[in-house]
C-alpha cells in the first residue's frame, strides 16, 4: 500500500486546492448569508473537468468513484473543496455519487440522456432517498410510492434533504414500487425538473450551517416518468448495497473541513497574540494529529476499494466514517477552545465552518455505526446500509 500520490492525483490536488483557496472562500460567506446554491463553483469545477469524475473513461469521465479506477480521486477533490466550503463539496458528493450510479448501472441510452449533459455543458444530477420519519423505519422503509402505468411509473410522496434539487436537470428519486416489497421493489428514478407533479417547497431550507448547500423538501404529485428513466432494475440499490458506496466521501468532506479550521486557526492564533502559550501550542498539536489519523483512514479505505473485496473495503470505510465523525467533533471543540469566543462572533470563515461541520456530522449515527461493525466481529447479522 503506498500513500505517495500518482501525477494525476497530485495535479486534481493541486488544481481544485488553488481553485477552492482563490475563488470558493471568496464567495462562500455570501452563499452562506443568502442561503444559495454554489453554482459558480460548481461551474468552475465543470470547466476544469472534475464533474464527471465518477464517470468510467469509457464514458467520458475520469474513472474514479468507488467502483472506478482510482476511487482516491474523486475524494482528494471534495476534500480540498471541504477546506474552505464545505456546502460546495457536499454539492459536488451528491452530485458525483448520483454519476457513478447512473455511470454502474444504466443502459447505453440512459447514460447519453443522464450524463452526456453532464460532460458537455456541466448538467447537475441530485439524487434523494430521504423524506419525514425515514430515520425511525429504516433506511428502505419509504413512504414515498412509484406506480406502473402503461406510459411509465407514477411517483407519489414527499422528500426532504433534496440536495441540489434547485438546480438539477435530474433529480433522482428512490420509492417503493406499489405492492412490493421495500427492497424487491425498491427504485430509482431520474425526474427531470420540468416533470408535471414534480414540486420544490420553496422555504423549506433554513438551517443553522450548510446554508448554500440547499437541500429543500419536494412533493411529487402523480407525477409520471417514463420507464426509460428507470435507474437499473428494480432492488439494484439494495441488492449491490450502493448506500455503503457513498459513506467514505462523506469522511473525505469532514477531512478537508478539518483542515480549513487548521488553516483558519494558524493563521489566527498569532493575529490574536496566543502563539506563544504552551497551551495553545498543546492544543493545536493535539489537533494536527486527530486530522491526519483521519487521512489515513480515508486513504486506506480507498485503496481496499480497488482490491476486490467489497465487504471488506465496505466495513473499512465505516470504521473511517466512525472515527472521522467522532474525531472532527474533538477538533472542533480543541480549535474552539484556543480561539476563543470571540472567533465565533460576527461572520468569517471560522464561524461557518464550525456551524457548517456541526450539522453536516449529524449526517452519522455513531453509535449505529459502531455496533454494525461489533455485530460483523461476533460474527452475527448485520446490514452495512442501514441509517450510519
Amino acid at each position: 500500500m503506498n500513500f505517495n500520490f500518482s501525477q494525476t492525483q497530485q495535479d486534481l490536488y493541486e488544481l481544485v486546492g488553488y481553485m477552492a483557496r482563490e475563488r470558493f472562500s471568496r464567495r462562500a460567506e455570501e452563499a452562506d448569508r443568502l442561503g444559495r446554491l454554489p453554482l459558480d463553483n460548481l461551474r468552475d469545477l465543470y470547466e476544469s473537468g472534475l464533474l464527471g469524475l465518477t464517470i468510467s473513461r469509457k464514458h467520458g469521465g475520469m474513472g474514479s468513484g468507488v467502483m472506478g479506477e482510482d476511487p482516491t480521486l474523486y475524494l482528494l477533490a471534495v476534500e480540498q473543496v471541504a477546506r474552505t466550503d464545505l456546502s460546495t463539496a457536499h454539492c459536488l458528493h451528491i452530485h458525483l455519487h448520483a454519476c457513478h450510479l447512473i455511470d454502474q448501472v444504466c443502459t447505453e441510452e440512459q447514460r447519453k440522456i443522464l450524463l452526456a449533459p453532464v460532460l458537455e455543458r456541466g448538467a447537475l444530477i441530485g439524487a434523494v432517498g430521504s423524506e419525514p420519519g425515514r430515520t425511525s423505519r429504516g433506511v428502505y422503509m419509504l413512504n414515498t410510492v412509484a406506480q406502473r402505468f402503461p406510459e411509465g411509473v407514477m411517483l407519489n410522496g414527499k422528500k426532504n434533504y433534496a440536495t441540489l434539487a434547485d438546480a438539477a436537470e435530474f433529480m433522482i428519486v428512490f420509492a417503493t414500487l406499489k405492492g412490493e416489497s421495500p427492497v424487491e421493489g425498491h427504485i430509482g428514478v431520474a425526474v427531470p425538473r420540468n416533470a408535471n407533479g414534480y414540486h420544490i417547497v420553496q422555504d423549506s431550507w433554513n438551517p443553522i450551517g450548510m446554508r448554500a448547500a440547499v437541500s429543500p423538501d419536494i412533493v411529487l404529485d402523480n407525477c409520471l416518468v417514463p420507464d426509460s428513466l428507470i435507474i437499473g432494475e428494480p432492488g439494484v440499490y439494495p441488492g449491490e448495497r450502493w448506500q455503503a458506496r457513498h459513506y467514505l466521501s462523506l469522511s473525505a468532506q469532514y477531512l478537508g473541513a478539518a483542515e480549513g479550521l487548521f488553516d483558519s486557526l494558524t493563521e489566527y492564533i498569532p493575529q490574536r497574540g496566543t502563539a506563544g502559550e504552551q497551551f495553545t501550542q498543546l492544543r493545536l498539536g493535539e489537533i494536527r494529529v486527530l486530522i491526519d489519523s483521519i487521512r489515513w483512514l480515508v486513504y486506506r479505505s480507498a485503496w481496499l476499494w480497488t482490491k476486490g473485496d467489497l465487504q471488506q473495503a465496505e466495513l473499512f470505510s465505516l470504521v473511517a466514517r466512525h472515527h472521522a465523525t467522532r474525531t472532527v467533533m474533538e477538533v472542533m471543540d480543541k480549535a474552539a477552545q484556543i480561539a476563543g469566543s470571540h472567533a465565533l462572533t460576527g461572520s468569517g470563515k471560522f464561524q461557518r465552518m464550525l456551524r457548517d461541520l456541526r450539522l453536516h456530522t449529524l449526517h452519522s449515527n455513531v453509535d449505529k455505526t459502531a455496533a454494525t461493525i461489533g455485530r460483523y466481529h461476533l460474527g452475527q447479522n448485520f446490514d452495512i446500509t442501514d441509517r450510519l
